[in-house]
């Protein structure tokens, strides 16, 4: 009996070997014309608590309960505890089989991801193209069919039970079927109606996502009865917009001010946060900041956008905001110019002091006073990954609209949408979920499916 999977990225990297005596088969259906989805693009990190990496690192004692006590606490209990406690007990056992798999990790990468006081972010060697091609490798060793270019687009369902899925005309009989087709970060319907915030940024939005993620696993799960979670979360990256570049942020040599002329947060504050500092700020900013420090912009690199060169370029196009006085500056910026003067001579006496006594902000400390002075807007535009999903127990089981389980229906990674609070935990905060979680949906769908045809009891 074989377990059908939906999806060919990071939740779908699990591709765990069934139980030795579940007698069960996986086949896996993929809309892209390669394997990785998503993943493919991504650094591959991975976030952890009590590894191997760690303790070689001289991070003898962190624990899950400390990841989950962070995790609980940044997102304020607002999340879903029993799944969340999951990952973070799982997260581990699962870093450690990628590496045995032969994912390379260095030790000395190992770095503080989020805003927590840990280093758990694992950066793997050749980033996420790295693991997915040993995870395929993986994945043909153990002689596990993929079928690329195949997009699943129907449940097929038998008194209750979930017995097979669908691509076009071609039926796939399916003792349990695992979703893990990613998020919807292409699909603008889907970003309107379960991602307001990303949408309230207009056409700039756009995502860094495989071009395949369009939100399948919600339709294929709501033709079944199952509900969702995650509404309205996910991760946005703070950008400027002039070209399709991964960006973190704005530079440390400038200043945000939101519309009303006022700093709002360190320029250094966690991109992690970022998005949530400008949702309370009007969902958009203006990075200011002087012609000295644009002409010094390539000696404190902060991305392509940002280099002294492309800014020149913009200035003349208009795409950056350009003045010889503040006063003119707020007036192209269309804010009042009394509270940006004020806020930039605040900055200025704390430049001076070299402490910025406002938002510790613990480096680029530099005066904005040399004319031309220059306004980049910039709004959290970046769709990183999506977070509404359907909503699955722990052990990845999908839940129906009666709060129960659907028989043999799972979903990981991106799909699920139950494991993600407001707030991001840090770097490898999403693909270590898809793959920990892919490892359960392939277990418990692999004994489900022997379940279902009387191999197991």
């Amino acid at each position: 009996m074989a377990v059908g999977w939906w999806g060919g990225g990071g939740g779908g990297g699990g591709w765990a070997p069934p139980p030795p005596d579940s007698g069960a088969s996986v086949i896996v259906l993929e809309a892209d014309d390669k394997v990785g989805g998503s993943s493919r693009l991504s650094g591959g990190h991975f976030y952890a608590a009590g590894t191997s990496v760690q303790r070689e690192a001289g991070i003898l004692d962190d624990t899950p309960d400390d990841m989950f006590n962070y995790y609980m606490t940044l997102n304020q209990w607002n999340v879903e505890p029993a799944v969340a406690r999951t990952y973070c007990d799982s997260a581990a056992p699962t870093f450690e089989w990628l590496r045995s798999l032969g994912v390379e990790y260095k030790p000395e990468r190992v770095y503080i991801s989020g805003i927590d006081t840990v280093a758990r972010g694992h950066p793997p060697e050749g980033e996420g193209l790295a693991v997915v091609r040993v995870l395929d490798s993986e994945r043909i060793k153990r002689g596990v069919d993929m079928a690329l270019m195949t997009r699943a687009d129907k449940l097929i369902e038998e008194d209750g039970e979930i017995v097979g899925v669908a691509a076009g005309d071609q039926e796939v009989g399916c003792g349990a079927v695992v979703i893990a087709s990613g998020g919807f970060g292409h699909n603008k319907e889907f970003i309107e109606k379960y991602w307001p915030d990303a949408h309230e940024q207009g056409d700039g939005v756009w995502a860094i996502s495989g071009p395949k993620a369009m939100g399948d696993g919600i339709v294929l799960g709501e033709q079944v009865g199952a509900t969702l979670g995650g509404h309205n979360r996910g991760l946005l990256l703070v950008t400027p917009g002039f070209n399709r570049d991964l960006e973190l942020g704005v530079p440390p040599w400038s200043i945000l001010v939101s519309r009303e002329g006022r700093r709002f947060a360190s320029e250094m504050a966690p991109y992690t946060v970022m998005a949530g500092l400008f949702k309370r700020n009007g969902g958009m900013a203006y990075a200011i900041f002087d012609e000295a420090a644009r002409l010094e912009a390539d000696a404190m690199p902060a991305g392509p956008s940002w280099t002294s060169e492309n800014l020149l370029a913009k200035a003349e196009s208009g795409e950056v905001l350009r003045a010889d006085t503040l006063e003119e500056l707020a007036a192209l910026c269309k804010i009042n110019p009394a509270p940006l003067a004020g806020t930039v001579q605040k900055y200025n006496e704390d430049c001076a002091r070299g402490v910025d006594t406002a938002y510790f902000k613990p480096m680029g400390l530099r005066p904005i006073e040399t004319p031309p002075f220059y306004a980049v807007e910039v709004r959290p535009a970046i769709i990183a990954w999506t977070g509404c999903g359907l909503r699955v127990d722990p052990d990845t089981h999908v839940i129906a609209n009666n709060e129960l389980p659907i028989d043999n229906l799972f979903a990981a990674g991106e799909a699920m949408g139950t494991l993600h609070g407001d707030r991001y935990i840090g770097g490898g905060g999403s693909y270590g979920p898809a793959v920990t979680f892919g490892r359960i949906a392939g277990r418990n769908a692999a004994t489900a499916a022997a379940k279902s045809a009387g191999l197991m009891e």
